[in-house]
């Protein structure tokens, strides 16, 4: 009895929680998206932003009672301050294809330019929105800040690209669910039909391991029928070229298997047709080849014998903030992981920090680090190898989803992708 009172109790509080934050959103926001279009430009050792336009979307699908993010995953966050008190009233953080670039060989000499949005609940007063980026010790600092009026005549009513919206599982209302929105890359008008197929395939990719199976009913699938000129993507190293709406393209940094977007414009003015909490590409190709940025966007071939693997794979990376965990397949990066500093993503230890990593989740007889052996091949352990190292970097288990394409997430990345599922969905 006396538990029942307390479970009583602490529903009881959580509602009251909610209720609160639900009036601070109505207390400072209105329906709608604030898009602050930017250019991030630099080189290895700098970083400039410069804006380049201010529009006003319709769809905000995000929870109206978790307005601050509790992880702060990312090498980038973002937060809005209400100008007049100087509170903060929402922040989100996430990755870029820029600070990875940052990493490559390339940027140590050349300096490059990438678009970016911000995206955030329309705000009813006037607000400064800064952006902190991860320095090399870990730790966030403020790089950009601008003062943004909502009733500003030069903000744009947002006259973005329309196309027609297919729906693949809706479960109920926008801010109560996780809503992914599929887009067509590579497909002509004439291929839709074939899209919309290939769309309700991957989104059962999805749904056909935990922790997403037993959470199907959190989320909401849109499918965006962005058709273009050209069937495909470009592929350099072969030297084709296509013309696509989003303009993504394999062989980023020089990797054939690592297909990306520079365009992140161009994809964000595709998503304004719909709710969006995570953006998936899905290109028409079947050549093996994809990539998954936190909170940006992931992308995948939609027709390769290995695509289920892959699209599972790169949303583990964009809507988890999961690193890989492979060490043995070349890559452009350069000390990705500082070996001195405890990686923010939740399935990687460099030992600096593992008390706040999976610690808990490790019985007492397994010894740390943990060696690769049969007999602890079925065991969350610390294995040695990982975020494209052999040496220094760990991961929970010998074999996962984020390691191979042929196992699935193991314990360390559900509990990780279920705490997002929750946080999204506002459970």
């Amino acid at each position: 009895m006396k538990n029942r009172f307390l479970l009583v109790l602490v529903l009881g509080l959580m509602s009251v929680f909610q209720l609160a934050q639900a009036q601070e959103f109505d207390q400072f926001f209105d329906t709608g998206v604030m898009r602050i279009d930017l250019v991030f430009s630099g080189s290895a050792e700098e970083t400039s932003y410069a804006l380049s336009g201010v529009k006003k979307e319709q769809f905000y699908s995000g929870s109206r009672t978790t307005l601050i993010d509790p992880f702060d995953y990312g090498d980038h966050k973002f937060v809005v301050k209400d100008k007049a008190s100087g509170k903060l009233i929402f922040s989100y953080s996430y990755c870029t294809l820029f600070r990875e670039w940052q990493t490559t060989e390339e940027a140590l000499s050349v300096r490059r330019a990438y678009p970016h949005v911000l995206r955030f609940p329309w705000p009813l007063a006037t607000v400064t929105v800064e952006i902190h980026d991860r320095d090399s010790n870990g730790v966030f600092n403020k790089s950009w800040s601008g003062i943004f009026d909502p009733a500003s005549i030069y903000s744009d009513p947002g006259n973005s690209h329309q196309y027609d919206v297919v729906d693949i599982e809706i479960n109920g209302s926008d801010d109560e669910k996780v809503d992914i929105l599929v887009l067509a890359e590579g497909y002509k008008s004439e291929e839709m039909d074939k899209f919309i197929d290939d769309a309700r395939r991957s989104a059962g990719y999805i749904f056909s391991e935990e922790p997403f199976l037993s959470n199907k009913e959190h989320f909401n699938i849109r499918a965006v029928l962005s058709a273009g000129p050209d069937s495909g993507n470009d592929i350099p190293g072969e030297g084709i070229w296509k013309n696509t709406v989003m303009n993504s393209s394999f062989y980023t940094f020089g990797i054939e298997r690592y297909m990306t977007t520079m365009d992140y414009k161009s994809v964000c003015d595709v998503a304004a047709c719909a709710p969006c909490d995570q953006i998936y590409i899905l290109v028409n190709t079947d050549k093996y080849g994809g990539g998954g940025i936190y909170n940006h966007y992931s992308i995948s071939a939609a027709d390769n014998l290995q695509s289920r693997a892959v699209v599972i794979h790169e949303f583990g990376h964009a809507f988890g903030g999961l690193a890989d965990e492979y060490f043995n397949s070349s890559v452009a990066y350069n000390d990705f992981f500082p070996l001195d500093v405890e990686p923010w993503n939740p399935n990687l230890t460099t030992l600096v920090d593992f008390d706040a990593k999976w610690k808990s989740m490790i019985s007492e007889e397994t010894p740390v680090p943990t060696p690769a052996e049969e007999a602890y091949g079925d065991m969350v352990g610390v294995y040695e190898g990982g975020g494209y190292v052999s040496k220094g970097v760990f991961r929970p288990m010998i074999d996962c989803r984020m390691h191979t394409n042929d196992a699935v997430f193991c314990p360390v990345c559900s509990a990780a992708l279920q705490k997002m599922i929750s946080r999204v969905a506002g459970l």
